[in-house]
């Protein structure tokens, strides 16, 4: 599977919240929103400025933030961010994208971006997807009353899991 992370800029932020209202709901691409259920024009908002304020635009990004492409088309967003263990790494699909090796795709090349830094990364245990994908990638996890840990060693990327970026 090849997919590409795109950083993402002004036009592929207003692509991103338009793939999160299509095949997403807000509680699984965004902090909560006190008060709003749903794609409301304060969820939308509370969004946008999310991520200009953690990466796109600003003055001190808290994160690098990427727009993942299936083809030409925005199916969700990966990130690092650096923690004191390392870069904690941030995934997101959208429904139609689930289930295709996209968010494996998307995890590698997120590693391979790390470099030599460590790569963390959370879970709860019920997601069986992410937690195979971490274990696959060699990953040691710790598992603690339904929440899982992941800390993948830095400077690897295992043997023909490469994928596409732009």
């Amino acid at each position: 599977m090849t997919v590409s992370l795109c950083s993402l800029d002004e036009p592929l932020l207003v692509a991103l919240l338009d793939a999160a209202v299509a095949g997403a709901e807000p509680v699984e691409v965004m902090p909560p929103v006190a008060g709003a259920d749903g794609w409301t024009d304060a969820t939308r908002a509370a969004f946008l400025t999310f991520h200009r304020s953690r990466s796109v635009g600003a003055v001190a990004p808290v994160e690098r933030t990427w727009a993942i492409l299936d083809a030409d088309t925005v199916v969700g967003a990966g990130r690092l961010e650096p923690m004191a263990e390392g870069l904690e790494i941030g995934l997101w699909l959208v429904r139609g994208a689930r289930g295709r090796g996209i968010g494996r795709a998307a995890v590698v090349e997120l590693v391979a971006r790390a470099g030599d830094r460590p790569v963390v990364a959370a879970t709860t245990a019920d997601n069986a997807a992410a937690v195979a994908v971490l274990r696959e990638l060699g990953a040691v996890l710790v598992e603690s009353e339904g929440a899982v840990h992941a800390v993948l060693p830095g400077g690897r990327v295992p043997e023909g899991a490469a994928a596409g970026s732009r």
